[in-house]
């Protein structure tokens, strides 16, 4: 017992077992850790709680709206399924929600341009086209898309101008070639529509279609119906010089057109040797032989549809040395021309140079003999004969036109392939630089 502690009684009951008559144990009650720390280190203690907490929430909420944001691929995807399904206003949206994402890469520039494309909206295509830079690789792609946008507005050298472009980033680029040649064969450039014929055989297997399509290009015009078509490039573009060309020799020799033809070689320079010589020759159609001569004295000695010209007007005044001259250079590289060299085979032959004449005539014997088939084979009851296919074969092997030579026996070995002929063809002519040929034969 403590002295001078009074005795008071337990008031505590059931916390401690106390006998009577003994003092009370000091009890001592636990403190909250607040009521037990000094003052300055319980608000320390506070503000690092509601700091922790804060912090904790703000994570929390980082987080969630991480998972709420849309991914960027996943939303570039979405945009094109809905494309491709043709629901325009969903992929619009997308690319919307695309770009608060991020910077418009070339692949959303394209299908931009695409979408635009399906809502006729030329001129966004084209713009969306020409943020895409020329290094990426979807650039060819989306050149490809740019000429065919131009072609359908008729702007047809704007179209040239992007499918040149296409294939100088990517030369295998199939359906550029393809896009060419239609352009080209339109405008009547012969040599320029063989080249691309060629390029595209080193590419893949011509179909019967193409190799038709080739073997007229070398002979025959486009319909009359190409006038309309080319007066529409030229009424879409004043400045297309190729389309202006293509229709007024198209429109020479037609009764009526003498002003027409003028006023659409206009725009052209007199200096313009192509334009000169369809001036020279519309001039002669109207027998203004005045106008014409004094035209072609001043035109170059180098271009061979003048040269040409200059070669008729000797044979008019019995001169045939200057005619075998101006035949001789009017003769190009192609291998199809068949009215130069008969000129020149008929003046050597009225000078007397026989067998120089002998072996151009028989040039052009052969040129006649495959522009013959090519029009008799026209009747939808020969198509695809396989003896015609050998037959067409033969003579372009004959006539110099080994590429076209090779399309035909190919054809001819698809349709039969254990046709002898066409197999002793291919052989002649060696490995081909073509893969291997598709089944089935192209209809036309």
């Amino acid at each position: 017992m403590n002295a001078g502690h009074p005795k008071r009684p337990c008031v505590q009951p059931g916390l401690l077992a106390v006998a009577p008559g003994d003092p009370c144990p000091v009890i001592f009650t636990p403190k909250s850790p607040s009521e037990s720390m000094p003052p300055g280190r319980n608000r320390r203690m506070i503000a690092l709680t509601a700091f922790t907490v804060i912090g904790a929430a703000i994570l929390l909420a980082g987080w969630a709206a991480l998972r709420a944001r849309p991914d960027p691929d996943r939303l570039w995807g979405e945009a094109e399924t809905a494309f491709l399904a043709g629901r325009w206003d969903r992929a619009r949206a997308s690319l919307v929600r695309l770009a608060r994402l991020r910077q418009p890469t070339p692949l959303d520039r394209l299908l931009e341009a695409q979408l635009a494309t399906a809502e006729e909206r030329p001129d966004e295509a084209l713009a969306a086209i020409g943020s895409i830079p020329e290094s990426h690789p979807i650039a060819p792609q989306a050149l490809l898309l740019s000429g065919r946008i131009e072609r359908q507005r008729d702007r047809i050298a704007a179209a040239e101008l992007a499918f040149r472009r296409a294939l100088t980033l990517k030369p295998g680029l199939i359906e550029a070639h393809r896009e060419l040649i239609y352009i080209l064969g339109i405008q009547s450039r012969r040599s320029e529509v063989d080249a691309e014929f060629r390029a595209l055989a080193g590419l893949t297997t011509l179909t019967h279609h193409d190799l038709f399509t080739w073997a007229l290009t070398h002979f025959s015009r486009w319909s009359p119906d190409v006038v309309s078509d080319l007066e529409g490039f030229i009424a879409a573009d004043p400045g297309d010089r190729q389309s202006r060309l293509a229709l007024a020799s198209m429109l020479i020799g037609r009764p009526g057109t003498e002003d027409q033809i003028r006023n659409i070689l206009a725009p052209i320079p007199l200096g313009d040797p192509d334009a000169l010589a369809l001036r020279i020759q519309a001039a002669f159609e109207r027998g203004q032989v005045a106008e014409a001569t004094g035209l072609l004295a001043e035109a170059p000695e180098d271009n061979p549809r003048i040269e040409r010209i200059r070669g008729e007007l000797a044979m008019r005044h019995r001169d045939l040395d200057a005619a075998i001259r101006h035949f001789r250079r009017a003769i190009t590289a192609e291998p199809y021309d068949r009215v130069a060299p008969a000129q020149l085979a008929r003046a050597l032959r009225l000078r007397g140079d026989t067998d120089a004449a002998a072996a151009l005539e028989e040039q052009s014997r052969r040129l006649n003999r495959l522009y013959n088939l090519i029009f008799a084979i026209r009747s939808p009851g020969r198509a695809n004969r396989p003896s015609d296919l050998v037959d067409l074969g033969l003579a372009c092997e004959n006539a110099g036109l080994i590429d076209e030579a090779r399309g035909w026996y190919d054809l001819a070995i698809t349709a039969s392939p254990l046709d002898v002929e066409a197999q002793q063809g291919l052989h002649r002519l060696g490995p081909s630089r073509r893969p291997a040929v598709r089944a089935g034969l192209a209809r036309r």
